[in-house]
Order: structure tokens, then sequence, then C-alpha cells
């Protein structure tokens, strides 16, 4: 399918897949004026992706996600059964995960519907488009059989205080079996021994650089290099102001405090959506800022004539883990879909979205040279993650 949507025009694609529109306007490449201006009847997706200087390999897989997600939801629509009131299953993704886990998981889902008998209301929706937002609704679940049975989500409300006292520390979620990790992360300290978050895979966010852009200042090896002053109003995160990327102010906080964050501030011009980064960059703004700050997915979708450069930090590459909560209650019933989300296949698709699994017969999908670094249990079970990240996100009010 991929080597023939290159071939179609963009006009072409979207009529034939309306659902596809969303994806042109996330990456702010096509909009609905531009096809009324008709320039979509004669711009093939080849012509335009080179000319945005966009891998198309990454982005006809994002289409074609987007089609079979969409094939397959209303194939599962007729089998799916509502219960009023409790969802066995909540999941909230990375948009980089949504499309192929999506998709992934209606497959799962009427499979178990069919051959076990497994009824469940779901919801699955991207960290990026929350019609319900995520906190919020744990905050306002007050009753365990109210509670979902099995929550996904690399967000760090999963640590929500109130959350985590009123369910978690009562024993009322556990971790599945003990799992074999892959040999790369069993080092980080990444399994929570305690038994509460089943790990399954991680997100790497790393720093790009637009080497045009750059000019005669040296390169950040550190994420102390990315606080000096000469970065002043280089920096672009990932997030907007006010919510910016979770894993950055929490590690940044954690190694130099609130100086730390003041000189990330001084450093940060201002927030963008990943998409919105690769096109800054395949820009001619001669203003453009030369330093991103992305998930590695995103890296992975620049393109030659693009003159970047991803730079693995030797002080670690951040990482949120992507993990699970399970009903201690919920575990006999619910056995099928928790081996799908801890087996192979499962980490074969995280990995394929560079989303490292800890699944050990799944490739790992990194450089060797990358270190990997992340909070630790420790630290987090120390905190008010909800609160403190209201308070840093209050620093970068822009």
């Amino acid at each position: 399918m991929n080597n023939n949507l290159l071939e179609c025009t963009i006009r072409e694609i979207v009529s034939k897949y309306p659902e596809t529109e969303g994806i042109f306007n996330g990456f702010n490449i096509f909009t609905k004026e531009d096809l009324s201006q008709g320039l979509g009847d004669v711009l093939r997706l080849k012509t335009l992706l080179r000319i945005k200087k966009i891998n198309p390999a990454t982005f006809t897989r994002l289409l074609g996600d987007e089609i079979e997600n969409t094939e397959r939801n209303h194939r599962l629509s007729a089998v799916v059964i509502n219960k009023p009131g409790v969802f066995n299953f909540v999941a909230q993704l990375p948009c980089a995960l949504h499309l192929p886990l999506n998709y992934a998981f209606h497959d799962t889902l009427q499979r178990l519907q069919t051959e076990k008998n497994l009824q469940l209301n779901y919801y699955i929706w991207s960290c990026s488009n929350d019609i319900l937002a995520f906190s919020d609704y744990l905050q306002h679940v007050q009753d365990i059989d109210n509670s979902p049975d099995l929550i996904l989500t690399t967000d760090y409300n999963l640590f929500n205080k109130n959350f985590v006292r009123q369910f978690i520390e009562k024993g009322f979620y556990t971790t599945w079996l003990p799992q074999p990790v892959h040999s790369t992360l069993d080092n980080l300290g990444i399994v929570d021994t305690q038994g509460w978050y089943n790990v399954v895979a991680v997100n790497p966010v790393v720093v790009v650089i637009d080497c045009r852009q750059l000019g005669s200042l040296p390169v950040p090896k550190t994420w102390a290099d990315l606080l000096q002053p000469e970065y002043e109003q280089l920096v672009v995160l990932n997030g907007c102001s006010g919510d910016f990327d979770d894993i950055v102010l929490l590690n940044i906080y954690k190694q130099y405090g609130d100086a730390g964050i003041a000189a990330l501030r001084r450093s940060v011009r201002t927030g963008m959506h990943p998409s919105q980064m690769i096109k800054s960059m395949a820009s001619n703004n001669p203003g453009r800022p030369p330093i991103y700050v992305m998930p590695y997915f995103f890296a992975n979708t620049v393109s030659p004539p693009i003159d970047a450069k991803v730079i693995w930090m030797e002080d670690g590459t951040l990482i949120t883990p992507l993990s699970f909560l399970v009903k201690t209650s919920k575990v006999a019933e619910l056995q099928e879909l928790i081996a799908y989300l801890t087996g192979p296949e499962f980490g074969r698709i995280c990995a394929g979205a560079y989303f490292p699994a800890l699944h050990p017969r799944v490739d790992y999908q990194l450089p060797d040279k990358a270190c990997l670094k992340w909070l630790g249990w420790d630290y987090i079970r120390g905190q008010d993650i909800e609160s403190l990240l209201e308070r840093l996100n209050m620093s970068f009010i822009m």
C-alpha cells in the first residue's frame, strides 16, 4: 500500500481515505485550503514529502496505519459489548504508538471476544488528543469497582498521589508474573520490584540539532550543556506553554533543582509538537531555533536534505516507561490480554515505533552508544508528581 500511496495525488488519498486528513494537518504540510485551490489535484505524495523534507517511509507508514485502523474499527464495532459505567481497559498512548497499537488492540480484543467470550469496554486515546483528560479521570474515580481493570499509559499521572493511596497502596493493583528483561535495559532498574507497575517498553527523548542553524556554537553533549547561557532562546521543547514534556522537566529538576529549571526556561524559546519541529527544520526561516528536544520516533522522520544530527547525551537519553496496572482481582480474567501486552508481538510493535521493548526476544532498535537514563522508582514514589509537574510547568508560562 505504501508505495502506491506515494504515487497518488493528495486529493486521491484524502478522497479515498478521509481519515488521513488529520495526519496531513498534524504535520502542517497540507490543508483544506490547499485542496480548495486545486494543488492537491496535481501534487503527488512523493513530491510533497520531498518538498517538505519528510521521510517517506515513516510518513506513509503513519497513513497506512490510520487507514487500517479505521477499517478494523468499523469491523470491531459490531462485536464490542457495552457495559455502562465500567471500563475494563483504558489506554492513553503517545501519538507514535497510538495508530499501530490501536488497530493491534482491535484485532486482539476481537479475537478474545470471539474465542474466549471476553467482553470488554475499552477506551484508547492519544496523548495529543485528549477527549477525556486522563489526570481528571483518575482523580474522580472514587470506588475500586468503577476504576478500570487495566490501565496502559506513559503518562506520569498514573502516579497520581490520591489514586496511589486509594487503590495501589491498598493492593487493588498488582504486577503480572515476573518477566525476563532485555539485557540492555536490565541494569536501569526499570522493573518495579515493589509489584505495582508492569513496564513493557520505554519512550526515549533525544536532542536533534539543526546543523545549518547551530553555527559556531558547540554541539551540546550533556543535559547540563543545554542549561548554559550560550544556548539562551535556542531550544525547542515538546509541548506548549504551561504543558511541556514531563520527563524533561522532572529529570532537570531532580538533578539541578529550581536553579536548573530556571536555566532551562532561559534556554527554551518555545514549545512545539514534534511534527511542527520537523517542519521548522525543513524551512528556510533564518531565525529558526537550532536545537529540538523530541521523542526518538519523530527524530527518525527527519530526512535529507535536512542537515540534522541526533545527539545521544553522554549523561543519558531520558526515558519514560510505558507501563500498565491490572487489578489483582482481574488477573485471571484478563490473562490473555496481559499475555499479549507482555509478549513478543506487542514488543515488536513498540520497537517498530522506536519504543525499546523490555521483552528479551525483541530487537532493541537503538544504537550501541545510546546510554539511557530514568528517574527511578524511589524518586517517583518520594514525590507528589502531579503537584510537582504543575509547579514546574508554571515556570514555563510563556
